[in-house]
C-alpha cells in the first residue's frame, strides 16, 4: 500500500513504537504506524490492505475498532505493523504515551508496556500498589 493511499483513508498517520521512542533506536524491531481511520473508509482500507499483503495480527481480546472504546486492530506486512483505530480518544492517549516514552527514553520494553497499559487502559503496574 502506498503511503498516499493510507493517508486518504486516515485522519492522521504517525510513526510510533520503539524505533521512535528509543535513543538509540533498535534495528531489530517492526516499524509501527498509528493510523486514525475515517470510519466510513474502514471497509475499503481493510480490503486494500489485504490485497497488498497485510494480514490481521491482533489479539481478539482488544475491543473491535469499530465498536468504540479503546479499540484497535493491528495489520502486519513484513516489518510494517499498522495500528488502526477509529477511536480519537484511543489515538490521543496512544500519542500521549508515545511522547512520555520518548521523553523518558524507556529502553526497557517492559517499562514501555507498563506505561502504555497505564495510559491507554488505566492498568497499574502489578505489585506496585
Amino acid at each position: 500500500m502506498k503511503v498516499n493511499e493510507l493517508r486518504v483513508a486516515c485522519v492522521e498517520v504517525t510513526l510510533v513504537g520503539s524505533r521512535v521512542t528509543c535513543d538509540p533506536a533498535p534495528t531489530d524491531t517492526d516499524q509501527d504506524v498509528l493510523c486514525l481511520v475515517d470510519i466510513d473508509k474502514w471497509p475499503d482500507l481493510i480490503e486494500e490492505l489485504t490485497w497488498d499483503g497485510f494480514s490481521f495480527d491482533g489479539n481478539e481480546h482488544y475491543a473491535n475498532a469499530l465498536e468504540g472504546g479503546c479499540g484497535f486492530r493491528s495489520y502486519r506486512n513484513g516489518e510494517t505493523n499498522l495500528i488502526l483505530t477509529t477511536d480519537a480518544e484511543f489515538h490521543r492517549r496512544f500519542l500521549a504515551a508515545t511522547s512520555v516514552a520518548k521523553h523518558l527514553n524507556l529502553l526497557n520494553k517492559a517499562d514501555r508496556i507498563s506505561l502504555f497499559q497505564a495510559v491507554l487502559y488505566g492498568n497499574p503496574m502489578e505489585g506496585v500498589l
